[in-house]
């Protein structure tokens, strides 16, 4: 390899360097917006009707075309026509209303668009002469579903990233020896056509998100009006141009990694084709996290970890069919070798999927109930159901290595393989829908206090309007009565107007329960149980639990 050429490639492995450290800072932006204050606030009733509507989120937003509106009972549109975002807060979208509005009912429609270019709406009520909160109507807010093209450009993006990482390694690292020469041709072009579906996937996946976030369809999503306000208006945009650039300057890179001749073959982990794994951390649940590095983090090495099992994979399966053709240049024991140090990065990339897949579940399924009652939680069973069978079917051919056939390996591995693609195509379904937070499911939570038991349940614990139970029992287990009266008094850290008190009404011996809208917004709550006895001692109890978005 010449010198000029050595400095080329050094060059990249630098320019790799610096996009990865750009990567690495600190983001502080939020995949999913949610509401976390408005005027008029969820239910609120006024006397004389407000003339402005602002409506406030967690992070910047983008309005949709029409996404701000107020309509009466009938559904008719009453606001001013002129929705926009606040040019002083890009936290806050504002509209107007007429000089006056008669009584009645009005519900404020939003539709905004998150900075990582996911749509987001919603509803908020509120009423002019009327109690609205007597009505239990409560806001709502919904996202958005992944539909076929999403799943299939998705796939095609996972499968490419995991072809280009994992072959480019195998054939570098693993490859026998005495198999360099054959199919060298074949395996170049295997190479690059793993990298021609990761681009077809990356830049298709523009129009795509075209499409979902100003909610058109067809070839309108290929509008060019459309595709700058994605690129200039959302995070999406923005890693979509750094994928692109990584895309084209990885060919000679990846070129000179499946060059024999070159020694310092570690040095090429660090060059731009393997950035991709980064790039999709950042656009991913991960980043709505109040603490988004390590999530992101581990989101990174997870597809880091899946592109060298799967890519792997594919490497070892065409390692089989040169073996069988070509039995004279290669011996059996070397054949052995070579599953043996497969088998080692196939454990360690496991281990990291486990790790890093418990983490994320941590992070994104709150309860059981969500885990088994959310599309992300049975989308999520169906992934680790998958894994599983790749790893028993791991454990059967590492059981045969001593006394390896080379036929029924093959098929042991190619099995393996489908299994993993089936993964990637569960893996982009998962990172479109909404995490198990949205629908973490009813509460039931208990706390002894002084020899009571304060037990509380929330139905069905979604921001809006809820039932607030709670149960007081003493040691022998019978309902404690002489109570004067019980309020929770709630408290958000993740929302802002999140602070009301309730005080409940006794239903039986012991059982005290409400209606209410304490649960202005999801995310983390904490509520404190006041019980005030008849001897006027204080009981108190601190619960803490997720509420959905």
């Amino acid at each position: 390899m010449g010198r000029g050429v050595r400095w080329f490639c050094r060059l990249w492995v630098v320019f790799a360097l610096g996009l990865a450290g750009a990567f690495i800072a600190p983001v502080t932006v939020f995949a999913h917006a949610y509401v976390i204050s408005s005027n008029p606030a969820a239910s609120q009733s006024f006397q004389k009707a407000p003339t402005q509507v602002e409506v406030q989120f967690d992070e910047n937003v983008q309005l949709s075309a029409q996404g701000l509106t107020v309509t009466d009972e009938d559904g008719k549109r009453v606001d001013s026509g002129d929705g926009k975002l606040d040019p002083a807060n890009h936290h806050e979208i504002i509209c107007h209303l007429p000089a006056s509005l008669p009584k009645g009912v009005y519900t404020i429609h939003w539709q905004v668009v998150s900075a990582d270019g996911h749509t987001v709406e919603g509803t908020i009520p509120f009423g002019v002469q009327i109690d609205v909160k007597s009505l239990h109507l409560g806001a709502t807010q919904t996202g958005y579903t992944p539909g076929a093209a999403m799943l299939i450009d998705r796939t095609l993006e996972y499968i490419g990233m995991a072809l280009v990482i994992g072959l480019a390694l195998f054939f570098r690292f693993i490859w026998p020896a005495s198999a360099g020469p054959a199919m060298r041709g074949w395996r170049r072009k295997l190479v690059y056509a793993a990298w021609a579906l990761l681009a077809i996937g990356i830049a298709f996946s523009l129009p795509v998100q075209t499409a979902i976030t100003w909610n058109v369809h067809g070839f309108a999503s290929f509008s060019p009006r459309d595709l700058l306000r994605t690129l200039n208006l959302t995070l999406f945009g923005y890693v979509w141009i750094v994928q692109m650039l990584l895309l084209l300057i990885a060919p000679p890179v990846l070129s000179a990694l499946l060059n024999e001749r070159i020694k310092h073959r570690w040095w090429w982990i660090l060059t731009p084709v393997f950035c991709f794994p980064i790039t999709k951390g950042l656009i991913g649940h991960a980043v709505a996290e109040n603490s988004p590095q390590m999530p992101v983090v581990a989101d990174v090495i997870h597809l880091y970890a899946a592109s060298i099992w799967v890519g792997g994979l594919t490497g070892m399966v065409l390692l089989m069919a040169v073996w069988i053709r070509s039995k004279e240049t290669m011996q059996k024991q070397e054949i052995a070798m070579t599953v043996r140090r497969f088998s080692m990065v196939a454990s360690a990339s496991v281990i990291a999927l486990a790790v890093t897949g418990f983490y994320t579940a941590l992070l994104h399924i709150p309860t059981w109930y969500a885990l088994f009652h959310t599309g992300y939680g049975q989308a999520l069973v169906v992934k680790l159901t998958l894994f599983i069978i790749m790893l028993l079917l791991a454990a059967v051919h590492w059981t045969r290595r001593k006394r390896l056939r080379m036929q029924s390996f093959r098929r042991l591995v190619l099995v393996e393989l489908v299994v993993g693609l089936g993964i990637f195509f569960v893996a982009s379904i998962l990172t479109n829908l909404p995490t198990g937070m949205s629908d973490p499911g009813p509460v039931h939570m208990r706390k002894t206090v002084e020899g009571t038991t304060m037990a509380l349940s929330i139905t069905p614990n979604q921001a809006g309007n809820n039932q607030f139970t709670v149960r007081l029992t003493g040691d022998n287990g019978q309902a404690v009565t002489a109570v004067q009266q019980v309020t929770l008094s709630f408290s958000s850290s993740t929302v802002a107007a999140g602070s009301d008190t309730l005080r409940l009404n006794e239903k039986a011996p012991g059982v005290y329960s409400v209606d209410g809208l304490a649960l202005s917004g999801g995310g983390r709550w904490h509520v404190e149980i006041d019980a005030l006895t008849d001897d006027y001692n204080q009981l108190d109890g601190e619960f803490s639990f997720a509420v959905g978005q």
